[in-house]
């Protein structure tokens, strides 16, 4: 009788031991293929459903100005696999990262990825574009006028 406990309470005890890791299977893994770039004056997010291939309900993406301080941002339906963040100040630096959510909780985070500010250069070279526009039709309006004379 008092094998037959023992072996009883072994059993318990190596089924027991196995339950974390059950449970830590069913959450899904961390999305994969996370990227984030600036789209003019916002920022598309593109990723790829966690590999383990478990169901997942909707992504989390979670966004701050620090990499070591993420917060949720915004939750996204699992038919989607993408999105754009339009909420951007321009000159600032931001970094996001992505979670999956299955039914047995959320997983984990993807790689935390930076989205630099744009460059400054790209308004001086279209405001020199315009300005030489403007000065060329000026001077061949004054060309095309004098000929006329």
């Amino acid at each position: 009788m008092k094998r037959l406990l023992a072996a009883i309470l072994v059993l318990t005890m190596c089924l027991l031991s196995l339950a974390p890791s059950v449970l830590a299977i069913e959450e899904p893994g961390a999305p994969t293929e996370f990227s984030a770039e600036r789209d003019g004056t916002r920022i598309l997010l593109s990723w790829q459903p966690p590999a383990d291939n478990l169901t997942v309900l909707h992504y989390n993406v979670y966004r701050g100005t620090d990499p070591a301080d993420l917060q949720f941002y915004d939750s996204v339906d699992a038919n989607f696999t993408g999105g754009y963040d339009t909420e951007v100040v321009r000159g600032r630096t931001y970094y996001y990262a992505i979670s999956a959510n299955g039914t047995h909780g959320e997983g984990a985070l993807s790689a935390t990825v930076e989205v630099l500010p744009p460059s400054d250069d790209y308004p001086i070279m279209v405001m020199g574009v315009i300005i030489s526009v403007v000065v060329v039709t000026l001077l061949f309006a004054y060309w095309k006028g004098r000929s006329g004379e």
